[in-house]
């Protein structure tokens, strides 16, 4: 989704869709206030204050005030008349109900609004959120007074995550900025932004994409030089150069390597005044997540609109990278297995069998937005309320839900906001096996064999310091199931389509009796039930007609193997 679809027009036909006043107010409290679902659940009308003629938001997270934001007149008149209707107290939940029943509610308001607008069909409350920004940069605010007013670290972690990056939303991102009065260089950097971003969805690899991305921004007039670099254990290791030698990029990393940190560390674009002239450091954004930076030598120091464009470019190559290793792991005949046991409490898996001595097993793991993982885990010896109670209470998660009930046992699905798995799928591994007993956890992931490993490992050690690495060697795909089938699937299926398919495999759905409904596991999925059942339906054709395909092609094959 992107700010075009969702402007004035789609907004106001968004609005006209919902059929109730609390829908309203939602949708309101999202693209005009810039509140997230977890936010609006915890308004109240204590929270307003009013100076003079203008209304103050103070956005809470339990008791501590994070924030404070702008509350138009319109809206502030909409929640005072929402909480009269409704009898509530100053001091008590306007809304009462989940963020997660918030979220649904956007989708099923932008499910009425494409009947008659079909490209409204995918509005979420994240799409709010990013036409309340768009629309006060158009109005002037400077980027800094919109990060503040909607809780953002920085304005370019609300750049979309697309799976494929293209020039028009790199170059959204300085829209205001596109004049003919505008400073040449400011239009040559927009201009590269846009070529780059074409160019990296015809990548093939990270090192193509990194090598372009160089090579486009070196030959640029304006910039001198640009090295892009991963983040590892060791600090930056460059995987790309270009306009300048491999000699002065290990000064420059010498020199510079506490800017780059900060770089990386704050996710924000940074400058220092080098010895030939300014270096600027962009983050790479991968998946929420920053992985590594991109040096780039300029003839003359940057302002803001320079910056954003930078900024914007960085997140979308990120986002290029990750989907090239999301894509190779998939395809790759031969991969590095990494085995880590893990003793840190912290992990959910590690602490519920510690805490109820019981055995945990992860059946599945599906990764969702907002850097989190959608585990079903299978527990057994130990009562599902104390499961529940356990899993509920625990600060690395953020939702539960009962999926079926055993006798000294349950399957449960919990989305988890913190794991060593997070560190792995975060740097392109695929979780093959998670088991948990009095209190120790054995971890088996798969990568790619050209991932920095080191790097991985110091990541996941460094954020879990009771978990280690135990055993790491290289084996083989089986061919059929992963360059035949899996090769199939993964050209046809979007990551959104894949997404759906696992967890509704993984959740029982496909089972029966179902241990999930359509309703519970579009819950979990934060999606509308019409736009999950149109997901899960065109992906449950597109697997039948890669395996019959295949089947097809290779019957000698699959005859010999049965006798």
């Amino acid at each position: 989704m992107t700010t075009d679809v969702l402007g004035a027009r789609g907004y106001e036909r968004l609005r006209r869709a919902a059929e109730t006043h609390r829908e309203d107010l939602v949708v309101r409290l999202g693209g005009e206030v810039g509140l997230r679902p977890a936010e609006m659940a915890q308004l109240r009308v204590a929270d307003v204050e009013t100076v003079g003629n203008h209304h103050f938001l103070a956005v809470r997270d339990g008791e501590t005030v994070t924030r404070e934001t702008y509350l138009p007149s319109g809206v502030e008149h909409d929640v005072r008349k929402f909480a009269s209707a409704a009898g509530r107290d100053d001091d008590e939940p306007l809304l009462s109900v989940s963020a997660r029943r918030l979220q649904m509610l956007v989708g099923e308001v932008a499910d009425r609004a494409a009947e008659t607008e079909p490209r409204l069909a995918d509005v979420s409350s994240r799409d709010l959120r990013w036409r309340f920004a768009a629309d006060l940069l158009a109005d002037g605010v400077p980027a800094h007074v919109v990060c503040a007013l909607g809780g953002w670290e920085r304005l370019d972690r609300l750049a979309p995550l697309l799976d494929e990056p293209d020039r028009e939303a790199v170059v959204s991102a300085v829209d205001t900025a596109q004049t003919d009065t505008a400073p040449a260089r400011l239009r040559r950097t927009i201009g590269v932004a846009s070529e780059v971003g074409a160019a990296l969805s015809e990548a093939a690899t990270g090192q193509e994409i990194a090598e372009t991305v160089c090579d486009r921004l070196a030959a640029t007039e304006g910039f001198r030089f640009a090295w892009l670099a991963e983040h590892t254990g060791d600090g930056l290791t460059p995987r790309a150069i270009a306009g300048t030698g491999e000699q002065r990029v290990t000064e420059q990393r010498r020199a510079h390597g506490d800017v780059a940190t900060d770089a990386i560390e704050g996710n924000e674009v940074r400058s220092v005044e080098g010895r030939d002239g300014p270096v600027v450091f962009v983050p790479l954004v991968r998946e929420d997540a920053v992985s590594g930076a991109l040096a780039v030598g300029t003839t003359a120091g940057i302002g803001d609109a320079e910056r954003e464009a930078l900024g914007a470019l960085g997140a979308h190559v990120g986002a290029a990278l990750s989907a090239v290793e999301r894509k190779r792991l998939l395809l790759a005949d031969t991969v590095t297995e990494l085995t880590f046991k893990s003793t840190d409490a912290d992990a959910v898996t590690v602490g519920l069998s510690a805490t109820l001595d019981c055995r945990v097993e992860l059946s599945g793991v599906v990764p969702v937005g907002g850097r989190s993982l959608l585990y079903y885990l299978v527990v057994d010896g130990a009562s599902t309320d104390a499961v529940l109670d356990y899993v509920t209470d625990d600060p690395a998660t953020v939702d539960a839900r009962l999926i079926e009930d055993y006798r000294d046992g349950a399957l449960l699905e919990v989305v988890v906001t913190a794991a060593p798995t997070l560190s792995l799928v975060e740097n392109g591994g695929r979780i093959r096996d998670l088991t948990a007993e009095s209190g120790e956890a054995t971890i088996t992931a798969e990568l790619p064999t050209d991932t920095d490993l080191r790097g991985v490992v110091d990541t996941v050690v460094g954020a879990y310091p009771g978990t280690t690495l135990s055993a790491k060697h290289e084996t083989e795909r089986p061919v059929e199931t992963d360059t035949g089938f899996r090769k199939h699937l993964s050209d046809h299926l979007s990551d959104r389509q894949a997404t759906v398919l696992e967890a509704a495999y993984h959740s029982g759905y496909f089972e029966w009796p179902r241990g999930t409904t359509a309703e519970e596991l579009a819950d979990s999925l934060a999606v509308s039930a019409p736009t999950l059942h149109n997901h899960l339906r065109k992906a449950q054709q597109k697997v039948l007609t890669a395996f019959f395909a295949e089947a097809s092609e290779t019957p000698s094959r699959e005859v010999k193997g049965e006798v």
